[in-house]
Formats: C-alpha cells, sequence, structure tokens
C-alpha cells in the first residue's frame, strides 16, 4: 500500500514538472504540415521569404492583392487548419471563387490532415483514426468541436447561422456579387476573429478595388498587403560568364525605382518571352498583369475597361483633391405647382449637402446648355441628368438619385429652364413618361430624332433618344475618344466612377459589372450626342422655339 502511494506521488510529480505545451503556429506548419508542389512531389511547408515577410506583418483583418504563385491561399489555409486542430469550439471557412478553386483547396485540407501524425489523429477524433463529415467540403473534430468547411462563392450559404473564427475569402475579385455575400460572411465573423481576404488584381472600381484603397487610405479596419515579383528570390536568372545588360528604357526606370539588379532583369525578360500574345495585349502588358511591381499596375493591367483606365483614375484624384478645398454645390430644386404646370418663375435651386444635384458650373449669360437624360430601367436603377456647356462640351452639372418617373421630370424641366432653356435629350427605351411629362409641362427644347412612318412612309420627328444596335456602339464609342483626348472636360467623381467598372463583357458588349451602374455614362453620351441640335455659340437673345408637337400615331 504504502509503495502504490509513494508510485501516486511520483506520478502527480512527473507530471507537475512536465512542460506545458506551447503553441508556435508557424514551426507547428512548417515541421506537421504538407502541400503538394507543381512538380507532383508532397513537401513540408516551408516558408518563402514573401511569406515570412506577411508573417510578420499579418493582423486580425487583411487584405492582400497578391501577384501570381506566392502561395498566399495555401499559407492561409494552412494557418487556419493549424487553428482548427489546436484550439477547441472554433469554427474556420474557406470561400473560392470558382468550383475548380474549391475542390483543390479542399485537397490542400485533405492533405494536411493525412499526413498528420496518427496520435494527432486520434486526439482529434476521440480515439478514432478517421474525423466525421458533415459533407464532402467538412472536416468536423469531436475531439475538440473544431470544423473547418470549404465552399464556393454564391453557391454555399455561409455565416447566417453560425459564428465564424477564422475567413478566408479567396480571388474575391472574381467573386459575384461580392458586396451581398460579403455581408453575410463579415457579420458572422467576432471582433477577436480573423478574417483574409486575397485575390489577384481584375480591374479597378469593383468591390475589390475600392475595399484594397480604402485600406490603403485607412478608410476602413482593412490592413492592405502588397508583395511585388521581385521581392521573391526565385525571379532571378544567373548571368553567363562575360554577359552584360544593356536596358532598355522601362528597365532602366525598373532599376532605378526598384534598385533591380541584372539577374532580376534577366528573368523578367525570359518571363516576358513566355507570356502569350493577346489581339488587345502585348506580351509585356500580360506580364504586368502577371506579375505586377506595384498595386497601381495590378489594377491597371487588368479587366477589359472601355475607357481610359489611367487618364480616368488621374482625373478622379485631381478631382477629389480640388473637391476637397472647394466642393462643388449640391441641393434640389423647388418650385410651385399650379393647375398641373410648374408655375413660370418659381424655380429655385436649394443648396442641400444631400440633394441630387451637383452644380459644377453655375449657368452663365447667353451661353447655350444642353442636358441627356437616363432613366431607370424598371426603377431597379439610378435616373440621371447631365448638363454639358456646349460652347466647351464640359460638363456643368449632374443630377443623379432615385425618384418616380414623374419627378424626375420635373427635375430635369428645372435644371432645363436653370440652364438657359438647355436642350434636353431623354433616353425613351424603357420608359416614355419622362418625355410625355416634360411636353406636357410645355418644355419646347426637346432633341428630337428622325423616324419614317410605319404608314405614309415619310420622316417624322420624335422627342427623346432611342439606344439600340446601332446608335448604342457609337455614342459610347464617341464619349470613349472624348475621355481619350479631352479626359478635363469630365468634372463629375461618379461619372468617372462608373466609368472604370463599364467593361466588356465575353461577347465584346460594353457594359457595367455585375452590380455596378451605368446611368451616368449614358446620360453623359445622350448629351455629347444631342449637342448637334443645340446652338455652340453665344445667343444673342434667348428665345423660345415655337412650340410643335412631337407626337404621331407611330407613337415613340
Amino acid at each position: 500500500m504504502l509503495a502504490n502511494i509513494h508510485n501516486r506521488i511520483k506520478e502527480h510529480a512527473k507530471v507537475k514538472n512536465t512542460p506545458r505545451w506551447v503553441r508556435h503556429p508557424k514551426d507547428y506548419i512548417q515541421d506537421k504540415l504538407f502541400i503538394r508542389t507543381k512538380n507532383k512531389q508532397v513537401v513540408n511547408l516551408l516558408f518563402n521569404p514573401i511569406q515570412v515577410m506577411y508573417w510578420a506583418e499579418k493582423t486580425k483583418r487583411d487584405i492582400i492583392l497578391k501577384p501570381r504563385q506566392l502561395g498566399f491561399s495555401t499559407l492561409t489555409i494552412a494557418r487556419f487548419f493549424e487553428c482548427v486542430i489546436n484550439e477547441e469550439n472554433v469554427t474556420a471557412v474557406i470561400i473560392a471563387h470558382d468550383s475548380d478553386s474549391t475542390l483543390k483547396m479542399f485537397q490542400a485540407v485533405q492533405l494536411m490532415y493525412e499526413r498528420l501524425p496518427e496520435g494527432k489523429k486520434e486526439q482529434l477524433n476521440n480515439g478514432r483514426n478517421k474525423p466525421k463529415y458533415g459533407n464532402k467540403k467538412e472536416f468536423f473534430f469531436q475531439g475538440n468541436n473544431s470544423r473547418i468547411y470549404v465552399g464556393t462563392a454564391g453557391s454555399d450559404k455561409f455565416g447566417r447561422s453560425q459564428t465564424i473564427n477564422y475567413l478566408l475569402c479567396s480571388e474575391v475579385a472574381f467573386w459575384p456579387n461580392p458586396e451581398e455575400i460579403m455581408t453575410g460572411l463579415l457579420q458572422a465573423v467576432p471582433y477577436d476573429g480573423e478574417i483574409v481576404i486575397e485575390s489577384t488584381a481584375n480591374g479597378v472600381g469593383n468591390h475589390y478595388h475600392q475595399t484594397y484603397e480604402d485600406a490603403k487610405k485607412g478608410k476602413n479596419n482593412w490592413t492592405a498587403h502588397f508583395y511585388a515579383w521581385f521581392q521573391h528570390p526565385e525571379y532571378q536568372l544567373p548571368l553567363a560568364d562575360g554577359e552584360v545588360i544593356e536596358y532598355d528604357q522601362d528597365e532602366q526606370e525598373l532599376v532605378e525605382r526598384y534598385s533591380l539588379t541584372p539577374e532580376q532583369i534577366k528573368w523578367r525578360r525570359w518571363k516576358i518571352s513566355e507570356m502569350p500574345q493577346r489581339p488587345d495585349r502585348s506580351k509585356e502588358d500580360v506580364f504586368k498583369q502577371e506579375y505586377p511591381s506595384n498595386d497601381l499596375e495590378a489594377f491597371l493591367m487588368t479587366g477589359l475597361p472601355v475607357f481610359d483606365v489611367r487618364k480616368v483614375m488621374a482625373r478622379r484624384e485631381h478631382l477629389e483633391k480640388l473637391y476637397k478645398e472647394r466642393p462643388p454645390l449640391r441641393g434640389n430644386f423647388i418650385y410651385k405647382y399650379h393647375n398641373d404646370k410648374i408655375v413660370a418663375g418659381s424655380i429655385k435651386f436649394v443648396p442641400d449637402p444631400n440633394g441630387f444635384f451637383t452644380i459644377y458650373e453655375p449657368p452663365a449669360e447667353r451661353v447655350p446648355y444642353v442636358a441627356g437624360g437616363d432613366t431607370a430601367e424598371g426603377g431597379i436603377d439610378y435616373s440621371c441628368g447631365q448638363v454639358l456647356n456646349n460652347m466647351s462640351g464640359k460638363q456643368a452639372a449632374v443630377w443623379h438619385g432615385h425618384t418616380d418617373t414623374d419627378l424626375f421630370a420635373k427635375q430635369m424641366y428645372c435644371l432645363g429652364k436653370y440652364y438657359n432653356a438647355a436642350l434636353i435629350g431623354i433616353e425613351v427605351n424603357f420608359d416614355l413618361h419622362p418625355v410625355k411629362e416634360l411636353e406636357r409641362l410645355g418644355y419646347r427644347r426637346q432633341y428630337k430624332r428622325e423616324i419614317i412612318d410605319e404608314i405614309s412612309g415619310k420622316k417624322q420627328h420624335k422627342f427623346g433618344f432611342r439606344t439600340d444596335s446601332a446608335t448604342r456602339p457609337y455614342i459610347i464609342a464617341e464619349l470613349v475618344t472624348i475621355v481619350r483626348e479631352s479626359i478635363e472636360l469630365i468634372t463629375d467623381i461618379t461619372t468617372l466612377d462608373e466609368m472604370l467598372t463599364f467593361v466588356r463583357n465575353e461577347q465584346g458588349k460594353p457594359e457595367a459589372l455585375a452590380g455596378k451602374h451605368d446611368d451616368t455614362i449614358m446620360a453623359l453620351a445622350i448629351a455629347h450626342m444631342a449637342r448637334s441640335q443645340q446652338s455652340m455659340q453665344l445667343q444673342v437673345e434667348y428665345e423660345e422655339e415655337e412650340y410643335s408637337a412631337a407626337f404621331g400615331r407611330t407613337g415613340y
């Protein structure tokens, strides 16, 4: 009996003196977790230099702009997997942008689990060798009540009824409707949870680009990370004996700006030579897309923008600084209404910082103006009115907001009167009401298009602009030229923002990205199209045209 007591005392002392296991996630990942390489070998996940840099800089809320093949997705999967197998009661969620990527990421998780020591597997599964699967994209470990999911953006519903402790959102720039998906996800992660958003660039102006740019400016809770291709030590080639690299102009600028070595320039040349030639991009442009030197280059070289992104962004940056010091005047028009008409002389502009109307150039005496209008399709989009100084072609004012079509017509009536009886052209594709309402109110300067009467075969003039397969490409092409050659004519930041997300789809048709708008673009394009029907010289004296109806039996 005394011997048993003595043995127990020795066991207690041994347990008491055993060093407590302390987690070292970085060491654990490199020692215990495995990955499959490009040449199909299974090896320990040893950090590359850029992964080491990121590990030292990571926070609870990271947004990573990544060049190709630097291993951020793999590293983050490993980091969150380590948390799941070594912490209790936690949930990690990994979301990819498509089904193929989802499968690859889940296979990475499977490999990490399969290569764990057998004792660790038994510990995670209450003495069993296999974990409980909730479905084919999930690992649930009963031993510590922790789990990890892998899903696809848009097809899996995460975050609506659970807490997510670790969240990886991969290739967010390619997600469908990222704003909607991210809203649900972010609400599921507590304050002390960790989130990583990572993606290669996919054009500018989209949700990912805006979030990244706001992070750089300190406008949100994210920390922005970017790592250039030349920060990776593998991206260089040794020089042959006596080999001397003579730089071209672009290479010289890179050397001076980033202190690149001849070995890095040699690698860059070799990689460019491997790049595919595209009709819309040179091999060097494709290299800049895949291996950018800075974050601006990463965004500018991706996507299929219709407008000159460099000029649009430079103009936007200039206006943002200008309006910070001298903001444009915003407000709304008020008027008196009597006998179903707007009372002449009652129209007033009332300043309001939340108003729908923004003035960049107040009306000047005798100057002719023209306005283009785009009405909300089905009431789900914005309505927009763009006002141009018809002598210079410069944006003078913009009306932009949600309202009923009859109220939009009344606001267009007011802005037309305010700007020296401006010529007004409103699109009539989806809604005739604004054009009819302007006529009912007695507005005499509307854009007229020419049509052929179906019965008589004679030419007729109808109010309003119709956008079709012939006119739409033309007015957009005209606006593309204006942006390329005369970007100083654009004064509205919202218009510039829409230009950044106006791209060519897979069929080559120009359109707004999913979830974005093009109302300011179409209104501006219509305004420029209508300029030919308005004077481009100072008016000696304004006289309203004789009223003539533009409705006939053929309608609009």
